[in-house]
């Protein structure tokens, strides 16, 4: 994953928070923890669990500068047990409004097909999903079509980043986004069963979503 993002952009390393350590690892797990900043793109952080013999993730997701009000790029790839396969990419939102989706999802991601559900296990699509959020569950491996997808919503997100104007501020969006993937992200039960109650609120709160605890 990371030679498909240094593809898109230039990486700078970004500061990881004091108490966590690049690669932390147990009898039974091990986590991989990356930070980056680059040309208009205040964060991309990088996740890579493996519970050994068990399940496997990798998660990015890349923050604009908080000028711009572009949406914010999130992808992952799971692998559970050797026998469940789930991948999944888009554009997320940062507000709504047909103008807002024609502009910064259907301008880029026009041709792609729109999503084919409404309902998810693992995702609240009702709020920072767009139509054209790629989805895929299998009981085959296929991470080479998901890295194919990701590598061409990668390029067209860093078509809307260099293309979008700067607006007053949109640090608020950011704010509220990682509010609600921290209240929901499903990585909290298994961070806390392999690690710790500490370590998987500190991982949630402190390094995935860092904003969501920044006051009003």
């Amino acid at each position: 994953m990371i030679d498909l993002i240094n593809k898109h952009f230039n990486l700078t390393p970004d500061n990881l928070p004091d108490w966590l350590d690049p690669v932390v690892e147990n009898d039974c797990a091990v986590i991989r923890s990356y930070a980056w900043t680059s040309d208009r793109c205040r964060r991309i952080r990088l996740c890579d669990l493996e519970i050994k013999d068990k399940f496997t993730a990798v998660t990015l997701v890349i923050y604009p500068e908080f000028k711009y009000e572009t949406p914010i790029f999130g992808t992952e790839y799971l692998r559970i047990g050797g026998k469940k396969f789930f991948g999944a990419t888009d554009f997320h939102p940062v507000r709504s409004g047909d103008e807002y989706e024609q502009k910064y999802i259907l301008n880029y991601l026009g041709d792609m097909p729109d999503r084919d559900k409404e309902n998810s296990k693992f995702y609240d699509l009702s709020k920072f999903f767009s139509r054209k959020f790629w989805l895929k569950k299998d009981t085959t491996d296929f991470w080479d079509e998901y890295i194919s997808t990701t590598d061409l919503f990668l390029s067209r997100y860093k078509s809307c980043l260099f293309e979008s104007e700067p607006i007053d501020s949109s640090m608020d969006f950011h704010i509220e986004y990682d509010r609600h993937m921290s209240a929901n992200d499903p990585a909290h039960g298994i961070l806390k069963s392999y690690y710790s109650q500490e370590f998987a609120d500190n991982y949630i709160n402190d390094f995935l979503f860092n904003e969501n605890h920044t006051d009003d």
